[in-house]
């Protein structure tokens, strides 16, 4: 690759506690804009990875409402020769490094100058419906992408795999799904989350292996000097992986005793970056892995100021 790809800006939504998924979402993209000082009209592709999503709504995609609520490219303008394309890209906690993946793409090509990608879940049912053991918090998140000018700086390969040991078809970890024979009336405020009985040793074993398969792909990345950055799937996830594979330091999302889901990295990144602890120069691997089991693995180098 020719041109490296960076997080211009990010942002988070955490607050107040009464807002739904695609709120989350907008004030999350909204904040990640200002922050950077670009208008909403600007950006030329916005994709959208939250999962869990307000009233179990499919269609329209959801990056259509979270485009409406930025006040994004509304309307087609005759002669304006710009428009936003947004789309939905769902694939968990690992749906992130997925979007990156195709921004990397449409930027190279020159299709786009600016990406936003936003996240956010929240339970169907809103506040008020919401069981106390709904396992993701409700939040938001977005990480603003373009060109950097330092080639070194920004993303690097990106590896994303699947447990293994396990065939097609096999239990994901977590199932997360609409019980269509005994949800009756209340669909729209219905969720079903089944998590396996070995959720957390299979999910830290595919996050290990992906980790340990990229770093032999990178022997550049220098582990003892780098931070691992994670998402939350369960207690301790980067901290135990940090030190199993020689990290200077590991940090993982904090989002309470509930999983940021598809947020992670970006809740993580954002985090780090609030502590003052993302400078020039500041190399990161991120790590995120969640129902499949799966695991997405890429590393960062910080570019100029944050």
């Amino acid at each position: 690759m020719n041109m490296s790809v960076i997080i211009e800006q990010s942002a988070i939504s955490a607050a107040p506690a009464t807002t739904g998924s695609i709120e989350h979402a907008v004030l999350a993209g909204r904040e990640c804009l200002e922050r950077a000082g670009i208008a909403p009209g600007d950006i030329d592709v916005l994709v959208n990875v939250g999962v869990y999503r307000d009233g179990n709504v499919v269609e329209p995609a959801n990056s259509a409402l979270i485009q409406l609520g930025l006040d994004m490219h509304l309307d087609y303008e005759a002669g304006s020769g710009r428009s936003t394309f947004s789309f939905d890209l769902r694939n968990g906690a690992c749906g992130v490094l997925n979007a990156v993946h195709a921004a990397t793409a449409l930027l190279a090509n020159g299709t786009a100058g600016r990406i936003l990608i936003v996240s956010s879940d929240a339970h169907p049912g809103g506040i008020g419906h919401e069981p106390n053991d709904f396992r993701y918090a409700t939040a938001g998140a977005a990480w603003l992408l373009s060109k950097g000018v330092d080639r070194e700086s920004g993303f690097g390969p990106l590896r994303i795999s699947p447990a293994r040991g396990r065939s097609a078809g096999a239990d994901p970890g977590i199932a997360g799904y609409l019980d269509l024979k005994s949800m009756g009336s209340a669909g729209q405020r219905t969720i079903t989350v089944d998590v396996a009985d070995d959720y957390d040793t299979v999910i830290v074993a595919t996050a290990a292996a992906t980790l340990r398969d990229y770093l032999a792909e990178r022997p550049e990345i220098a582990t003892g000097s780098a931070t691992l950055v994670t998402n939350n799937p369960v207690p301790d996830f980067a901290s135990g992986l940090a030190a199993e594979f020689g990290f200077g330091a590991g940090y993982q999302a904090m989002t309470g005793d509930r999983d940021a889901g598809s947020s992670g990295l970006a809740i993580a990144y954002h985090q780090l970056q609030g502590q003052g602890a993302l400078t020039p120069g500041t190399e990161l691997v991120f790590l995120t892995a969640g129902s499949g089991p799966m695991a997405g693995c890429v590393s960062y180098r910080v570019e100029g100021a944050v």
